[in-house]
């Protein structure tokens, strides 16, 4: 049999496990099932481009008629008195000044990109994603299509999100940069080599990062063909083939895209040991890898609970495995406590009482009589991370506690609210409508006797909103044990972001 013919016989006996079937990751390649969802993705925006075109000839077909239609009229009454009126060109010799050739808009989405979101001031100790990592691709990496048209992408979805004339992250440009990338990955996942190379992985980070962004500012849901490309990449590879330092980062980057995936739908994560098994002892982790550990368990627990129901409709055979799930929900919920306690020093927020507020924030929106302040955007972005995660084991806890106990619980819940909204000011300043990214003309809350830094004005107009979508979706998700002035003040602040980034039917 030759190796087509073994192929094909191979995918004809797929046993459509996803996101990457078994025979596949066995066979050390990548499932078709990766590429089939492309399709489907690329077949969507050719109908959107398509559509878009239509729209555009029938606009351009009706300007047309009218202007024939206004010329004529015009000809009719002037006669041919308006062509005397042409200046005559008859001298050869004038002085002809060309002007200078305008940049391309790649240009400019690029360096937007790249200046605002990668080159931007950070603390290292919160990396757990892959944007860091984008400085290699300008020094370490050779020259690859599909990661560049990746890249291409999210540089033409930002600039076109804060870009005032478009305001649309994605806008005609978007779609076919997108539509591009898209079939360059495609082509890409047919070869063996490219599927195990770091250029590819990246890539397919990207667009997921992609995929996130357009779904937080278009109010629709997020897909996951890009987490699940990513996850069957690194199966493929396996844990142990990823021994760079780009690799191992990429890794960590995909394994917090699973565990983010798995809590925010109640599903068990994908325990494969080819994703978790560290290729090293040196892996570069921090504070922000650990807290994905405890988020792992979290989800897994979760998925657990909602697979057994809720213990009041527990049959005496499910009472032992419901005291397994409330015991287990209360050993994370220490873990939870205890990363908080070993985080460092500077990570700590700083509490603003309201007298210290300025007046022109409090008019923007707060709930509380306190903000926080912290030493970065990311640590802020963390610490709400911790809060999500931690709410949802003690609310887990109050659904197995009763009266002073689950009380308790409710109580810890709302209080992990309050903090998520004491740091929208922080995020978002007084900020209520659309704005240009490097405006400094805006007030941000600082402690008393200091400035604002100047690099906060960039992180937090870069990454504020942007971080604040999932705490806040978080609040409403627990309605049922917060105060009526938290799910009020959320939607507000809902409708706020709404109008700060443009986005329809923010709630």
């Amino acid at each position: 049999m030759n190796l087509l013919a073994a192929q094909h016989h191979y995918f004809d006996t797929c046993d459509e496990t996803r996101p990457a079937c078994l025979k596949c990751i066995k066979a050390k390649r990548i499932c078709p099932g990766y590429a089939e969802g492309l399709d489907l993705v690329l077949r969507d925006q050719n109908q959107i481009a398509k559509a878009g075109a239509e729209r555009r000839h029938k606009l351009h077909a009706k300007k047309k008629n009218e202007t024939h239609l206004n010329g004529s009229s015009s000809d009719s009454s002037s006669g041919s008195s308006s062509r005397s009126d042409t200046p005559s060109s008859s001298c050869d010799d004038d002085l002809v000044v060309y002007t200078s050739m305008a940049e391309s808009q790649d240009s400019y989405a690029h360096a937007f990109f790249v200046s605002a979101y990668v080159l931007g001031p950070r603390d290292t100790r919160t990396d757990h994603g892959f944007l860091e990592l984008m400085p290699y691709l300008f020094d370490k990496l050779p020259f690859d299509p599909v990661l560049s048209s990746s890249l291409a992408v999210l540089c033409h979805c930002y600039f076109g999100a804060w870009h005032p004339p478009i305001r649309n992250a994605e806008n005609l440009q978007v779609r076919q940069t997108y539509s591009k990338a898209l079939s360059g990955l495609r082509h890409a996942l047919k070869d063996p080599r490219h599927c195990v190379t770091d250029e590819l992985l990246m890539a397919v980070c990207l667009l997921n990062f992609f995929e996130y962004t357009t779904s937080a500012l278009t109010s629709r849901p997020r897909g996951d063909q890009h987490v699940d490309g990513a996850t069957a990449l690194v199966k493929q590879r396996g844990s142990k083939g990823m021994t760079s330092d780009l690799s191992k980062r990429l890794l960590i980057a995909v394994r917090h895209d699973i565990i983010g995936k798995a809590l925010s739908r109640s599903m068990p994560v994908d325990n494969a040991p080819e994703i978790w098994d560290d290729p090293s002892e040196d892996m570069p982790y921090n504070p922000a890898t650990s807290l994905d550990f405890i988020g792992r368990d979290t989800a897994n627990l979760l998925a657990r609970a909602a697979e057994h129901g809720p213990p009041s409709n527990a049959g005496l055979s499910e009472t032992e495995i419901h005291t397994d799930i409330f015991l287990e929900a209360k050993a994370l919920d220490a873990r939870y406590a205890q990363w908080a306690e070993e985080v460092p020093t500077e990570w700590l927020p700083f509490s603003v009482p309201w007298e210290s507020i300025p007046q022109k924030i409090i008019d923007a929106g707060m709930n509380g009589d306190y903000c926080h302040i912290y030493s970065h955007t990311s640590v802020c972005s963390t610490w709400n991370d911790w809060r999500v995660q931690h709410m949802r084991i003690l609310s887990l806890i109050a659904d197995y506690e009763e009266t002073e106990a689950k009380n308790d619980a409710v109580l810890q819940v709302q209080r992990l609210a309050d903090d998520i909204h004491a740091s929208i000011p922080f995020m978002l300043g007084n900020k209520v409508k659309p704005s240009e990214m490097h405006d400094m003309g805006f007030v941000y809350p600082s402690i008393p006797g200091q400035s604002v830094p100047a690099s906060h004005y960039q992180s937090a107009a870069a990454y504020g909103g942007l971080t604040l979508w999932v705490p806040m979706r978080a609040i409403l998700d627990f309605r049922q044990y917060m105060r009526a002035d938290q799910i009020l003040f959320t939607i507000q602040q809902f409708q706020r972001m709404g109008r700060l980034y443009d986005v329809r039917n923010p709630q």
